[in-house]
């Protein structure tokens, strides 16, 4: 508190009272006076010598923490054919632009630039002051230099010499033969050609001793001590042939039934799918996509063929599929006993396998090459001796030990097919299928092939058999045969036939679900299973 000059109280105020300190040192002086010491300060010149960041470099490697892109963002959406499969866009060009001259110098080894090849390698750096003549003729029989007249005089006109055969590029389709029969000549030295090139054979390039070597001793590249334990020539099987010429690859995103017992289900290796036309909203996208591929082809790519919808019907009972195997191996001279069918003949149906529907699937992605039969090959190694004497080996269609391989006419990835449970939480429009328009089961019935059947597989071996295609008869002509052969596309061509409808509620008869199963024909049963990868 406060008070006023009269000494009368008055109103109170705050009044801050502030005190400063000065700081008192009480430690005694030091003994000496403090000692300073000389630190060395040369690394700074190392480091900044030019072989301290080389030495750093090799001897610390870099640490780069990069994104899943490398680095840099890649826009895939506008590549065409990339999200259908086609990976061709992205990849280096098969046949690629010849270098420019002047770029030839960028593309130098370091070899090549720290060693560069003297121009004259004949002349010696250390050598005695003398005329150096161009030919034997400018030094006489003593040794001696002569003179060499300036015009030298007009010789007899010789022969042309024959032109040389021009040298043939890399990826010229003709080295590439050659190179290929090359193989084939180191394999197979009785059969070598020595003639000149003719249109059915042709002379491969000469081989190295290094090559010959290694046919005779292969060496494993990695790991020199392994050794080969045997040796499989690859050739195509030539009675392996479908109707359509070659398989088609099928993978599905999971496995369409579950394991028993911890083991793959067998009815899978006997399943059928049968294709469908997708729904009407489908079609109209791929219609929409193909319109802007044909208009603008640079900037939309390629939708490729419509994607086929695919109902997967399996046996109805499970142990079945050892029986159904016994009616479709042709090896096998009981193929046609009626004990293999897994049904009885009920009413007007005969003896039959009955199958039944899992469930349809959608194409996710599929990469259709009908036209280019060889672009992708199965490989099934088969030895005779490695066969069960008494099991199914024994009565094998095939007889060498061989790689036969299988043309692959297309990869289609399948889906579980959604567009139900989408349309019914009103995130799509979709076409409700009728309740006839839905196959619930089918009666199989096999057959042996018939003789149009049988001539197409026929056509289909003549291609690589030159033999065979000489005592090939010629294909009797059929109005209108052309043009339905054309319009028909590669799943129709699986499928070996239309699909009818089924007068049977929920059930077919056997003539007609065979025809929709695709007639469900004999072949080669042990090697189409693996064409189909499950």
């Amino acid at each position: 508190m406060s008070k006023s000059k009269d000494g009368h109280s008055g109103e109170s105020y705050h009044q801050e009272y502030i005190a400063s300190l000065r700081y008192r040192n009480d430690l005694p002086p030091p003994e000496m006076p403090p000692k300073f010491l000389e630190i060395p300060h040369e690394g700074l010149d190392r480091f900044l010598t030019p072989g301290f960041a080389s030495n750093m470099a090799r001897r610390e490697e870099p640490n780069i923490d990069v994104d899943a892109e490398g680095g840099m963002p890649i826009d895939l959406v506008g590549i065409p054919g990339l999200h259908l499969g086609d990976e061709s866009a992205i990849m280096a060009p098969e046949n690629p632009a010849p270098v420019d001259p002047a770029d030839l110098p960028l593309l130098m080894t370091l070899e090549q630039l720290r060693n560069p090849a003297p121009k004259n390698s004949n002349v010696s750096f250390l050598r005695r002051t003398q005329y150096i003549a161009a030919g034997a003729g400018a030094r006489g029989v003593d040794g001696a230099l002569k003179a060499v007249p300036l015009v030298a005089p007009t010789a007899v006109k010789s022969s042309p010499a024959a032109p040389k055969p021009a040298k043939l590029s890399r990826d010229d389709p003709m080295h590439v033969k050659k190179y290929i029969q090359k193989g084939f000549d180191i394999a197979y030295p009785q059969s070598k050609h020595k003639g000149e090139d003719t249109p059915s054979r042709i002379k491969g390039l000469p081989a190295t001793k290094a090559e010959v070597d290694a046919w005779a001793t292969p060496t494993h590249p990695d790991n020199p001590k392994l050794k080969p334990v045997g040796f499989y020539p690859v050739i195509p099987d030539l009675g392996g042939f479908p109707d359509p010429g070659g398989f088609v690859q099928f993978k599905f995103d999971k496995a369409p039934v579950p394991a028993a017992q911890g083991r793959r289900d067998e009815r899978m290796d006997v399943g059928i799918l049968v294709p469908s036309a997708p729904e009407e909203r489908v079609c109209q996208e791929h219609a929409s996509k193909a319109a802007l591929h044909k208009a603008n082809p640079s900037l939309y790519p390629d939708p490729g063929p419509i994607p086929w919808d695919y109902d997967l019907f399996l046996p109805e009972k499970q142990g079945s599929a050892p029986q159904i195997k016994t009616s479709l191996d042709v090896t096998n001279p009981h193929r046609d006993d009626e004990s293999n069918y897994t049904h009885d003949a009920t009413g007007e149906t005969s003896k039959h396998h009955r199958y039944d529907r899992i469930r349809t699937y959608a194409t996710s992605s599929q990469n259709l090459h009908p036209e280019q039969k060889y672009k992708d090959v199965a490989l099934v190694l088969f030895d005779p001796a490695e066969q069960s004497p008494n099991g199914a080996g024994a009565r094998h269609r095939l007889k060498q030990k061989a790689a036969y391989y299988y043309p692959i006419l297309g990869k289609t990835r399948l889906k579980p097919e959604r567009a139900r449970t989408i349309a019914q939480a009103g995130l799509a429009p979709t076409r409700p299928k009728a309740k006839e328009d839905q196959v619930h089961q089918i009666q199989v019935v096999v057959r042996d092939a018939d003789e149009a059947e049988a001539y197409k597989r026929a056509s289909h071996r003549a291609q690589v058999d030159s033999r065979f295609a000489k005592t090939l008869p010629a294909p009797e002509e059929v109005e209108g045969g052309e043009e339905e052969v054309k319009a028909e596309t590669l799943p129709e061509r699986l499928a070996g036939g239309d699909r009818r409808g089924s007068d049977v509620n929920e059930t077919a008869d056997a003539d007609s679900k065979d025809r929709e199963a695709g007639e469900k024909r004999r072949d080669s049963v042990g090697e189409e299973d693996e064409m189909v990868d499950s």
